[in-house]
């Protein structure tokens, strides 16, 4: 518990005045949050009231409006601008490159083992009934089935759920699997609900009601999603602001943690606009004699454009369910306002939905309903969350649009163009808007750095190497333009005080890329000090988007 308050106390001091030596966060790549705690009860979320609230009233209390004037950005970020592990977020693909086998190994569980499988309950809620399944091995799964248009929700759901595994969330095993009628057993104690509560012995009469529901493909097998059940014990969803009271490693309001405002980018690439608290789930882990709670997103099937919501389908993604602006604008118009996508939206395939990249343009994407930590997030959360999508490479992009397996291969290979479409206009918008510097090194009073604008295609020829360098204390700018600068001389300040970790700070320097369409970006500020184990001067630390 001390490491994580003096985390979130060094994230929130004064950045300002005699605190300068405090600019720089924590040198911790992992954020000790797995502490133990007592079983905390479940916690529920209403929709509706998610809806209602965040849609209408958030906006609208004072409170609210402090609080976000006051947000001076994401607190659980370390010395080099980034979310450390914890039990949020493990640092993946935004760290290390990941092959789609690497991916895929990743994830936490396994798919069912094939042959028979024993139905345990019938799950008539949603779109289409549910199974709840045993395999041989004893795991346990929801069997979901494809609602109206064949492989349209298990492929986007298979797919997201390795999008978001490799950006580095927490996300169920979820998998396509094939089985035949014979397949389903009914386990002993199998039992089915019915719509006034009443629970009653499940028959193979009712089962093959539901069978009766879904379409097979032409072999006669049904294609489903499996999903395994999450380890631990559920105790409930997360909420996208404030912190759960009941678990004393929750310190950081939620809509201050970097991996959750950063999010809405990841989200807007997968168009994954069912980003509400519904799709959340905590599990109550016991690990090593340790109990903690572990943060999950869950549900993806309505990403990409398989979501079936109202005022559908090329709404999704441009416009909130309920938007103020976009009602008022048509209000005052008369209704002479017309939408882009009302009259240049398409659906190309059918079993993809509506997913392209044409009208799509990051800065502008909205899930269902507003997100307090998406509303939050501010450009350095955005150049974060574009880090993790620009990692993607076109292999590994190519092969997440072979995993929705798809019949059609012309419904694959577009996939993939869109999501690379879709990638690369996140990568010119937030690369291009942030100077997209890092991995900083200070040697023989060089400083080296790496341009990821450059490395992954998004910096043009005309503007690739062009840097301007500010100094502490001195109006003078320095332009260069290759990836490493001979600094000028320094004006060293120092109190004599090092911080808890042995750093001093000494000096900043800010480094800006030239943009595009002309001018500079948002600075990344370089922190350089000493340490405890060497007086040479180093770089500490940086910060992106500092203005």
């Amino acid at each position: 518990m001390k490491r994580l308050a003096i985390f979130l106390l060094a994230c929130m001091l004064p950045v300002s005045g005699a605190d300068d030596r405090l600019r720089v966060p924590p040198p911790l790549t992992v954020d000790a949050d797995d502490r133990n705690i007592p079983e905390p009860r479940e916690q529920r979320v209403s929709e509706l009231y998610a809806i209602v609230y965040n849609s209408w009233m958030r906006h609208l209390s004072p409170a609210e409006k402090v609080a976000a004037v006051r947000d001076s950005g994401a607190l659980n970020v370390n010395a080099w601008d980034e979310a450390p592990d914890s039990s949020w977020f493990s640092n993946r693909i935004g760290q290390h490159s990941l092959s789609f086998d690497e991916i895929c190994a990743g994830l936490e569980g396994q798919p069912p083992e094939t042959g028979a499988w024993a139905v345990l309950r019938v799950e008539d809620e949603g779109y289409t009934p549910k199974l709840r399944v045993r395999d041989h091995a004893g795991r346990t799964y929801v069997l979901k089935f494809d609602p109206s248009t064949p492989e349209k929700n298990s492929g986007a759901e298979r797919i997201s759920t390795l999008v978001l595994h490799a950006a580095g969330y927490n996300v169920p095993h979820n998998t396509i699997v094939s089985f035949r009628s014979s397949d389903l057993l009914l386990a002993a104690d199998a039992y089915y609900t019915d719509a006034i509560g009443k629970r009653r012995p499940l028959t193979r009469a009712d089962l093959d009601t539901v069978l009766k529901k879904i379409k097979p493909v032409a072999n006669g097998t049904y294609r489903g999603m499996a999903s395994m059940f999450l380890p631990g014990k559920g105790v409930g969803k997360f909420k996208y602001t404030g912190i759960r009271k009941d678990d004393a490693n929750d310190i950081i309001p939620h809509e201050r943690r970097r991996e959750l405002r950063g999010l809405g980018v990841i989200a807007a690439w997968i168009n994954h606009a069912d980003t509400g608290e519904k799709n959340t789930y905590d599990a109550y882990m016991t690990v090593g004699g340790r109990s903690y709670l572990k943060h999950y997103l869950i549900d993806f099937g309505s990403s990409l454009g398989s979501g079936d919501y109202i005022n559908g389908p090329y709404r999704v993604g441009h416009e909130y369910i309920f938007d103020g602006s976009a009602m008022g604008r048509s209000f005052i118009t008369l209704g002479l306002w017309h939408r882009p996508w009302e009259e240049h939206g398409r659906i190309v395939h059918s079993e993809i939905g509506y997913y392209d990249s044409e009208l799509f343009e990051p800065e502008k994407w909205k899930p269902n309903y507003p997100n307090p930590a998406f509303n939050r997030m501010d450009d350095a959360d955005g150049y974060w969350g574009a880090k993790i999508v620009t990692a993607f490479s076109h292999e590994v992009i190519e092969k997440l649009a072979q995993a929705g397996a798809y019949s059609r291969s012309e419904v694959t290979a577009y996939l993939a163009n869109t999501l690379k479409q879709r990638r690369d206009a996140i990568g010119r918008y937030w690369l291009d808007r942030v100077a997209p510097l890092e991995e900083f090194v200070l040697t023989g009073g060089r400083l080296v750095f790496r341009d990821l604008a450059v490395e992954r295609g998004y910096a043009p020829e005309e503007n690739a190497g062009g840097y301007r360098l500010h100094v502490d204390g001195n109006k003078e700018s320095l332009t260069f333009t290759s990836q490493s600068v001979q600094l000028p001389e320094l004006n060293l300040k120092a109190d004599g005080r090092a911080d808890r970790y042995g750093r001093l700070l000494l000096a900043r320097v800010w480094i800006e890329s030239k943009r595009r369409g002309g001018g500079w970006s948002l600075p990344v500020e370089v922190i350089l000090g000493q340490t405890r184990e060497s007086e040479q001067l180093q770089v500490l630390g940086w910060r992106h988007a500092v203005q």
